[in-house]
């Protein structure tokens, strides 16, 4: 049986307000207010004491009050079996009420102690984890009272001076002004996503949506790009919060975050976002932080009710299914897109020529057998037998090193990269595979370009004061090479760099087009003009930037990416769940009374860590409360174990990874004993009795202690006669010392085989056209008629140009005839092949149409026509007023043809079909 609603207000409602900065009993909570006899100006609060009159009076069962005792907002309690939007026409009753007297429409609150939702003044509901503390409210309804439509508000020029930008932010305001609450901005690195952001925070400031805003990153360096180039830049006068386990604030406008410190545990318990209230915060922006490792649930954005931002700069084609909807986007498109191809169209963003090189190590691999004697010899002093050796180039820099690779690999770069007038790499980024590797190759530089030793720096984060030199590659000519692990990846912005250089796999694709537009940057971005090549007139140039891709196998960065091939990992289950899981599946199994006993128990401690106090766990306390009594039989909860509580593990005390990596070893015993997999149970045995030997050696207290256990453990009669209750043991028993295992490390095979390249793929960026570009040429009317044979007039053909402009300002007559006939151009976008010159085709149309028919035209009139059909050929269209323009006036029309000749021949022109 339920609670009753009193009940649920004394056990379940009050506790949460006083946990939210509420004192129920105190000056700003009032209980059962009568809103028709309150007098909410003056602040005279009237409760049940004054007596009922029935049929006329209600109750409000909370009323939240400000500093000054004016209301804040109402929480509408119900018991917990009862639903309770029920309770939201009262509420709604009593706001009017309120409203009535002091012209303000207050928030309501919602609830039955387990779940929250919050009313706004426009009617809007939504699930909230936790009312709002009085400071948030105070703030909401300040906004609330000022707010106008951030639709009319102006973008700021002086932070936004490009078109496309312009109307990103536009677009996402009027979004916000229809009634949305989460948006998402896919842009290309490099076309200003950061000021995109500063831009809407200043016009939803202006417009009084927001005031305090909360800017999540997953990299350092992104945080100081936001606060440095961002937040300091544009908004000078207000404080900015940088948010660490030292740097906590709650008065500050701006906050920045990494989403590993919100993330981070804090004693004695709960995360470092929980030190803020659910409505602390009006909008919070996510750079690329909403796909997270570290947020795999995303617990930030359910945390805090706030207009949420995602800024992406991923391909829209690899964006994953569940970020669109996360930030509730209609068929997998964001809300507004400017692509990376849409940039270099506009050029805005340089294109890449990329070289995909195939050495014989790196995509053939070793083979021991295949060695000279001295290699073999080598091999034999590392403990690697050169018959029964090979590993796949894929390993490279991971389990073998090859300085002979690593030279090639230099060598390849000196001789391909773009160089300045001096002779030197322009700025260069190597993508190395570690620190070591880094190392390797700033030695290698020295000893082959000893004139370049002072141009190559390694970038990485375990040297002390690294950024200082990030800055010198900013800001200097030298270094000119930075080789970097994780440093350069993002958040760096060096538009002078001319030269990528991948010499590791990168899987994902997220990290990759980070890395990739390093190098995007215009040539109106650089500062450092002499930092580039020269054309053959000596003019500073970037009309693209160099991808040197080190294929390693069948593995070409450029390739899987560019077209898509490689599927982004799940980020899987992690140890704990899967434990968890196992332990459920064996519940399912013809278990005895005993062994039933042994895996409930295990499955009942593990939800007893489960952190029910966490917001985001508190709707599922009374399935928690259910299970983990000892009354119920689990085996009837199946579903509800698997469904309701494993998501819930992650609100555990993390351990030690090699503990659990052992006792999701163990829980699969209990599936091998009753279905008696022995195979199974030889490789589990294998593997517990590596790590026993182990810590066997370690003279430690705790290992001592376990002595003759861990002797048993090696025994095969352990094996032989396994039960549940030895599984138990090993779990409860043996896999806390699983702390003291250090899996032997073999040092990085060093081979140094020859290598050469063996196949280098130029592969050029050809720029793709958007949706709008394909719905037009598979829709357009006018261009069916091309294709189908029947050509288009002049004045289609201006029809058909004013559509091209659409798509792209530069897709003119004027502009395409430049480089190919018009005519052609449109071909080539229907893929027409096969037809004849369209400029011969017109000229004959011309004369059998406009010449042939006119014999009684004199020289002078033949000489005009056979200008006119050249400028007509070229332009594709004819006015009367073009015979008063150049060149046409020249051959003076006016005085060898009347006028109605004239309008003649336009009108023959313009009849004129371009095929």
């Amino acid at each position: 049986m339920g609670l009753t609603e009193e009940q649920t207000r004394k056990n379940l409602i009050d506790p949460i307000l006083e946990r939210t900065g509420w004192k129920v009993k105190g000056h700003y909570v009032k209980e059962e207010i009568n809103p028709v006899k309150s007098k909410f100006k003056t602040k005279e609060y009237i409760g049940r004491e004054a007596g009922i009159e029935k049929g006329v009076d209600h109750f409000i069962d909370y009323l939240l009050l400000d500093e000054d005792r004016s209301p804040l907002a109402i929480v509408e309690a119900k018991k917990t079996s009862i639903d309770i939007e029920k309770g939201e026409i009262q509420a709604r009753t009593y706001r009017d009420d309120i409203e009535k007297q002091i012209k303000i429409k207050i928030p309501i609150f919602l609830t039955n102690g387990t779940n929250w939702y919050y009313v706004d003044d426009l009617d809007r509901r939504r699930k909230i984890l936790l009312p709002f503390s009085q400071q948030d409210l105070h703030r909401i309804i300040s906004l609330m009272k000022q707010r106008k439509d951030p639709a009319n508000v102006k973008v700021s020029s002086t932070i936004l001076n490009r078109k496309m930008c312009v109307e990103a932010v536009k677009t996402v305001l009027e979004h916000f002004s229809d009634g949305h609450r989460e948006a998402l901005i896919n842009m290309a690195t490099g076309t200003g996503k950061t000021r995109v952001a500063m831009a809407l925070i200043d016009c939803l400031i202006k417009a009084e949506y927001v005031q305090k805003v909360l800017f999540v990153v997953d990299r350092i360096s992104l945080g100081n790009q936001a606060k440095e180039k961002g937040f300091k830049k544009f908004f000078p006068e207000s404080p900015v919060c940088e948010l660490n386990e030292e740097g906590y604030s709650s008065s500050a406008r701006f906050y920045v975050s990494t989403i590993q410190t919100l993330m981070s545990p804090q004693k004695p318990r709960g995360k470092f976002y929980e030190k803020f209230g659910p409505g602390a915060f009006d909008l919070i922006i996510f750079d690329e932080a909403h796909r997270s490792y570290y947020d795999k649930n995303n617990d930030i954005f359910k945390y805090f009710d706030a207009l949420k931002v995602g800024l992406t700069a991923t391909p829209s084609s690899e964006e994953t299914r569940n970020t669109f909807d996360l930030f509730n986007c209609d068929n997998g498109k964001p809300t507004f897109r400017y692509d990376y191809d849409s940039a270099v169209r506009d050029k805005i963003l340089a294109p890449y020529v990329a070289e995909i090189i195939e050495t014989s190590v790196l995509s053939l691999g070793i083979e021991g057998k295949k060695l000279n004697k001295e290699l073999q010899q080598a091999l034999k002093q590392q403990e690697e037998d050169p018959e029964k050796f090979q590993t796949p180039g894929s390993k490279f820099e991971r389990f073998f090193t090859d300085e002979k690779t690593n030279e090639l690999i230099i060598r390849e770069f000196v001789d391909r990269c773009y160089k300045s007038d001096d002779n030197r790499p322009c700025k260069s980024i190597f993508f190395c595979a570690s620190v070591k590797h880094a190392e390797s190759l700033e030695k290698l530089f020295q000893k082959l370009y000893p004139s370049l030793a002072k141009d190559v720096k390694v970038i990485t984060s375990d040297k002390s004061r690294y950024m200082d030199e990030v800055k010198r590659f900013e800001k200097r000519d030298s270094p000119r090479i930075a080789l970097s692990v994780g440093v350069l990846d993002t958040g760096v912005d060096v538009p002078e760099v001319m030269n990528l250089v991948f010499v590791k796999p990168v899987m994902s694709s997220i990290r990759f087009w980070q890395m990739l537009g390093r190098g995007t940057r215009s040539l109106s971005a650089c500062e450092n003009k002499e930092w580039l090549p020269t054309n053959k007139d000596g003019q500073h140039i970037k009309e693209d930037f160099l991808i040197l891709d080190f294929k390693f196998g069948d593995w070409s960065n450029v390739m899987q990416h560019k077209l898509n091939i490689f599927k982004q990992k799940s980020s899987g289950t992690d140890a704990k769940t899967r434990i968890f899981l196992e332990q459920v599946d064996a519940l399912e199994k013809n278990l005895d009374e005993k062994e039933r006993k042994i895996v409930e128990k295990q499955i009942r401690d593990t939800i007893k860590e489960i952190d029910v106090e966490s917001p985001l766990v508190i709707e599922k306390k009374n399935i928690i409360t259910k299970v983990v009594s000892s009354k119920f039989d689990l085996r009837e909860h199946v579903e509800e174990l698997r469904n309701e509580i494993a998501p819930l593990l992650i609100y555990t005390p993390s351990e030690n990874a090699k503990v659990y990596g052992f006792i999701s070893q163990c829980v699969k015993l209990f599936d091998c004993i009753k279905t008696g997999n022995k195979n199974k149970i030889a490789k589990i045995e294998e593997f517990v009795v590596e790590r026993v030997d182990s810590i066997w050696d370690k003279n430690l207290d705790a290992v001592k202690q376990k002595r003759n256990d861990l002797v048993r453990i090696q025994k095969e009669q352990f094996w032989e006669e396994i039960t549940f209750e030895d599984v138990d043991f090993l779990v409860r028993e043996i896999s806390p010392l699983m702390i003291f295992y250090e899996q032997e490390r073999k040092n990085m095979l060093k081979i140094n085989a020859p290598d050469i390249v063996i196949d280098v793929k130029k592969e050029i960026m050809k720029v793709k056209e958007g949706e709008n570009y394909s719905y037009f040429v598979n829709s357009n009317k006018l261009l069916e008629k091309i294709k189908n044979g029947d050509g288009v007039t002049s004045k289609e053909l201006l029809e058909i140009e004013k559509n091209l402009r659409g798509l792209n300002p530069r897709w003119t007559i004027d502009n395409i005839q430049q480089s190919q006939d018009f005519i052609l151009f449109l071909r080539g976008l229907l893929e027409i092949k096969g037809l004849p010159d369209p400029q011969e085709m017109i000229k004959w149309e011309f004369d059998k149409f406009v010449m042939d028919k006119n014999e009684h035209y004199n020289s002078q009139q033949l000489k005009f026509l056979r200008m006119l059909e050249q400028v007509f050929v070229r332009a594709k269209h004819i006015e009367l007023k073009n015979f008063a323009e150049h060149p046409l006036a020249e051959g003076r029309p006016l005085d060898a043809f009347s006028k109605e000749q004239l309008e003649t021949i336009v009108q023959k022109c313009n009849e004129l079909k371009w095929k």
